[in-house]
């Protein structure tokens, strides 16, 4: 497998050439810390290594163009949306719920209004099909789906893939935490996606940041780029377009590996499961704890894996989640394992299911986020306005959207399940 970028870097890096260029470290500490220099290609107009090692990429995927990015998938989710507006001439997105904030804040800066589909469950990615037909309309652009949330849910994609085709509009996957499933066969693009925005960094040997915007039309390419040059920095970082290109030679050359990999989680999960370790269905590269089953609440669990020396992705009140790579040491799944069976089991709590809220929507998220506002505690915000994107992080999704209106039961949530205590309003 081909690593231009790196072949390149590490020419440029040995051959004793005086840096009177940027960055600033003048490669003292990071060789490979360069800039656009001769050779180097350009991110957002590439023709030299970097389209090569995207070229590359997208082979891998079966895409039919990809785009680097540098920006994590908040760029990738943000180029994808505003390339769907450019290419279509139409200005609505149907939108699961409970996406990331970039699609919100995408919203705000390039003028377009969501139409949301509600999933059963708070915070899902599982939307039904028939939720998506009656969303989309005629100036309907694309849907945007999480193709998997932050606890492990799935959406259809082939489902909601075959509504889109019927209906004529693109159909737009958030596959930051799926980029793996390119070793499994489920990608959103075999599923029939348009476009994905995966994160290799969470699940693949990539440096933070390093991310995938792939297009299953290679016409798209172009409108593609200019979105990310709208969004993206000037100055892209070559240690995450290394990484990027070091991580293609990974998924040629170490599929078995990575399989394997794959395989020992769900065996982990199995092996759990028969010891009585309560967990919520999720996807290959995650086990979502729950802790009420063990009679704990996911914080006290989450503290529990902390002393025994493990560090947890996310907790909330409910769930802990464990985030795996396909580049997981074994050992780190036996030492999982032995944590889990380790920790002390009680009477199992019980809670009822998070209450979805469906908020009145007054504004478009533009117009509530430029207007003027200010801030208020949230006890006192009911039936005031949203003005801003209050995202708590992880899972970094909006609990109620600028533009949409504060209820009582909103400003309960906010305060009791996500300690927030102030909020920005309109005037």
């Amino acid at each position: 497998m081909n690593t231009p970028i790196h072949d390149f870097l590490e020419k440029y890096a040995g051959s004793g050439t005086v840096r009177l260029h940027m960055p600033g470290g003048k490669g003292l500490e990071y060789p490979f810390d360069i800039t656009e220099t001769d050779g180097a290609d350009e991110l957002y107009d590439c023709t030299g290594i970097i389209a090569e090692s995207e070229r590359d990429t997208a082979a891998l995927y079966g895409a039919g163009a990809t785009c680097y990015s540098c920006g994590g998938s908040t760029l990738s989710i943000q180029a994808m949306l505003a390339a769907a507006l450019s290419i279509t001439g139409k200005h609505r997105i149907a939108a699961g719920r409970y996406s990331h904030k970039s699609l919100v804040s995408a919203a705000v800066l390039l003028g377009f209004d969501i139409d949301w589909i509600y999933p059963g469950e708070f915070l899902g990615a599982d939307i039904s099909p028939d939720a998506v037909r009656a969303a989309i309309g005629a100036d309907t652009a694309a849907v945007f789906v999480n193709s998997v949330d932050y606890l492990g849910g799935q959406s259809d994609i082939a489902a909601i893939s075959a509504v889109c085709r019927e209906q004529g509009v693109l159909l737009l996957a958030d596959n930051a935490h799926g980029a793996y499933k390119v070793f499994t066969g489920d990608h959103p693009l075999t599923l029939g996606a348009d476009m994905t925005a995966d994160s290799a960094h969470k699940t693949l040997p990539a440096l933070t940041g390093a991310s995938y915007l792939h297009l299953a039309d290679k016409s798209h390419y172009k409108a593609a780029k200019a979105a990310m040059s709208l969004f993206g920095s000037s100055s892209p970082s070559y240690l995450i377009l290394d990484s990027l290109d070091l991580c293609a030679r990974y998924i040629a050359e170490r599929r078995d590996e990575a399989l394997r990999t794959v395989e020992r989680v769900r065996e982990l999960k199995r092996a759990l499961s028969v010891d009585g370790v309560t967990m919520k269905p999720s996807d290959d590269m995650r086990i979502t704890l729950d802790a009420f089953g063990m009679g704990h609440t996911g914080r006290e669990l989450a503290r529990e894996i902390r002393l025994r020396g493990a560090e947890p992705e996310m907790c909330g009140e409910r769930y802990v989640v464990l985030l795996f790579s396909t580049v997981q040491p074994e050992r780190d799944l036996e030492t999982v394992y032995d944590i889990l069976r380790k920790i002390p089991r009680h009477a199992p709590l019980h809670g009822s299911a998070v209450k979805v809220i469906k908020p009145e929507k007054v504004l478009s998220p533009r117009e509530a986020f430029f207007s003027r506002r200010e801030t208020i505690p949230v006890g006192a915000s009911a039936g005031r306005i949203c003005a801003g994107i209050t995202s708590p992080c992880p899972p970094c999704v909006p609990v109620v959207m600028p533009g949409e209106r504060i209820s009582e039961e909103l400003a309960e949530m906010l305060t009791g399940r996500y300690n927030v205590t102030n909020i920005g309003v309109t005037i």
